[in-house]
């Protein structure tokens, strides 16, 4: 079934697997290094490359998801055409919170870094910085203020982030790595394996924290998908691109932190040690160990420019998602209006800016985000696996074109996976997961209330008679029309209901557009032989550019 894309498709394997690094690898890394490396010590390695496997298991999910519905969107999108709208909304509700938490960590980076930046700028040509840039405070108001202040840019543009940052980030990884491995070559070998002593030091549960904190800084193949309509070929390119992006991650993580931890700390600290006593700037500090002034500085304003654009890439996909679900309707329908003029979701960018805000009082420190926001793309990530079982089972007679093979072995262990670690996190790190229950009972109380209210309207029918004539059609006979329709109207129901006659050579793009904004669609159908076929090709093609129900009447004309 070829679904419908609004967008040309100008993305190629290399610009999606651009996407997807550019998404993946930047502020997580950046943020949240330290954090496991004061959890797991060397080990964070290892829980780096775990959650990669988490992550490659689940990118096999999205890929099958994908190539089966081509258009852009995202795990809300792939669950409308496998259940129910208010089903739909308890995954939406998750994902759009998903993206609220990782903008929130990505604003504490980014105020952090600036603050760090503005702080020894100030040292080096002023003297003594004032005491407020180290205040931790300052960083929260600085948070959100870079919150608001982007937030009121979207309402006026719907302009991201450009290609730039990509090649920044490649540049400034592709010198850490290099010069680390320039260092570890100096380096007596007795002195790089005495670094990596003792590797687990809080233990495999050290690990698996370390995990829970981390899981985050992989988050980001899944926009390959989210913007399949995009991308050419996308049953062959979106598979191949999610695999190429998390290998390119894995090749910089993985060596970026084997040299961390062995070059990165003066003699006789451990990595463990240095990352408990400054987290966030554990990676600047190792940058500056073994590549000077210059790889600090090359840290902190790369760190500074990847967290600003990660924080409004965040917003900017929040906002959307919260407009999406409120076309369906399962949010206030006013989060789905545009602005007159720039044609922007003003309400939508504005309520998710203020979850964002709130989020970041709440949250103490950039652990803490990272802890929140891995948890809530865990589950995200759970529900896109029990998701794409559906899929396959639902699409026997059409099978996606890319099928994940150990089918359900992958979406399985994928799934337990990822509710493991959600759950362990929430157990160790209670504030990540007391928001979770918090928002997740929130979402509960309205999918209640949505189930309520379409029982409601199983008794209280909205009915609207639509009918199609070509943009041709004089004034005389398009009054003709909507009499008709309105007698017609006048004599099947009894209750109100409205009629709309409306003119427009594309019968099926507009019929496509009511029923988008419809539960039902009664489709009445016409044929003039006894051989002629009930479904037409205008029948399956409407059928193919909308999730709405629809039920053929036929009458032999």
């Amino acid at each position: 079934m070829n679904a419908r894309s609004d967008t040309a498709r100008n993305l190629g394997l290399l610009g999606a697997t651009g996407v997807g690094v550019g998404a993946i690898v930047g502020g997580g890394i950046l943020a949240l290094a330290g954090v496991a490396f004061a959890t797991a010590g060397p080990a964070a390695m290892l829980a780096f490359a775990l959650n990669g496997v988490i992550a490659l298991l689940t990118a096999l999910s999205f890929a099958e998801m994908a190539s089966k519905f081509t258009e852009s969107g995202g795990v809300y999108s792939f669950s409308k055409k496998v259940l129910s709208v208010e089903a739909a909304f308890a995954v939406g509700w998750v994902v759009w919170f998903a993206s609220i938490i990782a903008a929130v960590l990505y604003a504490l980076g980014f105020a952090y870094f600036a603050l760090v930046m503005v702080h020894d700028l100030w040292r080096h040509l002023l003297g003594d910085a004032p005491d407020w840039l180290a205040d931790p405070r300052a960083v929260t108001a600085l948070a959100i203020a870079t919150t608001v202040a982007l937030a009121i840019n979207l309402m006026r543009t719907s302009a991201g982030g450009g290609q730039w940052a990509n090649v920044g980030k490649v540049f400034v990884f592709g010198v850490l790595v290099l010069g680390g491995v320039w260092a570890v070559a100096r380096q007596p070998i007795a002195d790089t394996q005495a670094a990596l002593v003792p590797f687990f030091p809080a233990g495999f549960a050290g690990v698996v924290q370390a995990m829970g904190f981390t899981f985050i800084a992989w988050q980001g193949f899944d926009l390959i998908a989210a913007v399949g309509g995009e991308i050419r070929e996308p049953s062959r390119n979106i598979p191949r691109a999610m695999i190429l992006a998390l290998a390119i991650a894995l090749v910089i993580y993985l060596p970026l932190l084997f040299l961390i931890t062995t070059v990165g700390t003066p003699a006789g600290q451990s990595i463990a040690s240095a990352a408990a006593a400054d987290p966030e700037g554990v990676v600047a500090a190792a940058a500056r160990h073994y590549l000077g002034p210059f790889g600090y500085w090359l840290v902190v304003v790369a760190a500074v420019l990847s967290m600003f654009s990660a924080l409004q890439a965040n917003l900017c996909a929040a906002s959307r998602i919260a407009r999406a679900m409120a076309l369906d309707p399962t949010l206030p329908a006013a989060l789905a209006a545009l602005t007159a003029t720039r044609m922007t979701p003003a309400n939508a960018v504005a309520v998710t800016a203020l979850l964002v805000s709130v989020a970041v009082i709440i949250l103490p420190d950039v652990a803490a985000a990272g802890a929140a926001s891995s948890l809530i793309f865990l589950i995200t990530f759970a529900l896109a696996h029990g998701v794409a079982v559906l899929v396959r089972r639902r699409s026997r007679r059409q099978p996606p074109p890319f099928r994940t093979p150990l089918f359900p072995l992958i979406p399985v262990v994928g799934g337990l996976a990822c509710v493991s670690l959600a759950v362990f996190q929430g157990v160790t790190v209670p504030l990540a997961g007391i928001i979770a229950v918090v928002w997740l009972s929130i979402g509960g109380i309205l999918f209640l209330a949505l189930l309520l209210g379409s029982i409601l309207r199983s008794t209280q029918r909205e009915v609207t008679f639509l009918r199609v004539l070509p943009g041709s059609v004089g004034p005389n006979e398009f009054r003709r029309a909507k009499r008709d329709l309105t007698h017609l109207a006048d004599d099947y129901v009894r209750d109100q209901c409205q009629v709309e006659v409306v003119q427009n050579d594309d019968a099926l793009a507009t019929i496509a557009q009511h029923a988008d904004q419809s539960d039902l669609v009664v489709l009445g159908v016409q044929r003039l032989g006894r051989r002629k076929k009930l479904f037409s090709s205008f029948t399956r093609r409407l059928a193919q550019r909308t999730t709405c129900p629809i039920v053929v009447l036929s009458r032999r004309g």
